[in-house]
């Protein structure tokens, strides 16, 4: 508690203004995206039938964007009565709001992670064990709090270094286990992609890792990794100072994850859909060029074939107004080009 006490005015009033600047930047983040995301949202949301993919999402979303806003609100409050105890249920309810957006994170990246080993229930089984475990280690650090109110306008709370580390052990919990998803997601990844060589294929790494989501999950992680080293690096006023930045981007992320997840298939988060953004033709000649589209392959997707493929239209209609005629072949396609066949195969 010694620290607590003797820190200056001065170095008081810089840490919170650093903290302010870092919560304001979060949520501005939040908040911006929302924005730009907006019309995504409404045309492959609000608009369509809602599965409960599309309800996840709106608890996700807008949860923490209401929660937010009462926080900005009360931290740069003056509270009444008894500054200090009503300052504590500040952080505390503040605390709380953070754990319920990390748990709804937490089940939204499990999910995804269940539908991509296709709705495996020993992994399903695995994750919720794991995640039940971690998340009682880091409601237990929750208690025993040690802190002192800064006698300034607003609600700010130094952490001593106790607390500080108990704190730390919450967020270190989470980061466990979004490193365990991460973790998954990436074997799957690796593992898809050396099938695929095998089978002859060839699908470009960096298209399976925006595909399986594993920028999401990496940047989810190193976020929360970032703000646990405030909690031993930083003076008392700052310990936590990213928290806040955190979960806004953990928020934002998701939400943009489910959103294009929802972009190519109704079931969203559940689903199994595959993007794949190369084709092949080649010609009768024997000489091999590639076609560019954003083709999307599903068997959630109506327009299917005997075999589960989808072949959209939109994409199709791209390639014919570069020159090409449509017959049908099997489960491929086959392509005339100004009088030379081309056989198109998905890769």
């Amino acid at each position: 508690m010694d620290e607590l006490h003797n820190q200056t005015t001065e170095s008081i009033y810089l840490q919170i203004r650093v903290h302010g600047y870092l919560h304001f930047l979060a949520v501005a983040i939040l908040y911006y995206d929302h924005i730009l995301t907006l019309k995504l949202e409404v045309a492959y949301l609000w608009a369509r039938p809602k599965t409960p993919s599309a309800h996840w999402f709106f608890m996700n979303r807008y949860f923490a964007f209401f929660t937010n806003l009462v926080v900005l609100v009360l931290a740069n409050v003056t509270l009444e009565n008894d500054a200090s105890v009503s300052c504590r249920k500040y952080t505390l309810f503040r605390q709380i709001i953070l754990i319920i957006n990390q748990v709804l994170i937490g089940v939204l990246l499990t999910l995804r992670i269940y539908a991509l080993y296709n709705r495996s229930k020993a992994h399903l089984a695995y994750m919720v064990g794991s995640g039940v475990v971690l998340a009682g280690i880091a409601c237990y650090v929750m208690f025993g709090q040690k802190g002192k109110v800064a006698e300034v306008a607003g609600c700010h709370t130094g952490l001593s270094k106790e607390t500080a580390y108990r704190l730390a052990g919450a967020w270190e919990a989470l980061f466990v286990y979004d490193t365990i998803l991460f973790s998954l997601t990436l074997y799957k990844t690796l593992k898809e992609r050396r099938d695929h060589r095998i089978t002859g294929i060839n699908i470009n790494l960096i298209s399976l890792i925006l595909r399986d989501g594993c920028m999401y999950f990496a940047l989810m992680a190193l976020c929360n990794l970032a703000n646990i080293m405030t909690f031993y690096f930083c003076p008392p006023y700052l310990r936590g100072g990213l928290s806040t930045f955190a979960s806004c981007v953990s928020v934002t992320v998701m939400s943009r994850m489910m959103l294009n997840l929802h972009q190519t298939a109704d079931e969203g988060i559940y689903s199994t859909t595959r993007t794949n953004t190369h084709f092949d033709y080649y010609t009768q000649g024997g000489e091999t060029d590639r076609v560019e589209l954003d083709t999307i392959w599903s068997s959630d997707h109506p327009n299917r074939t005997q075999d589960g493929v989808s072949y959209i239209d939109s994409d199709l209609s791209a390639m014919e107004s570069m020159g090409y005629g449509t017959t049908s072949s099997g489960s491929g396609r086959t392509r005339s080009r100004y009088g030379q066949n081309v056989s198109i195969e998905r890769r």
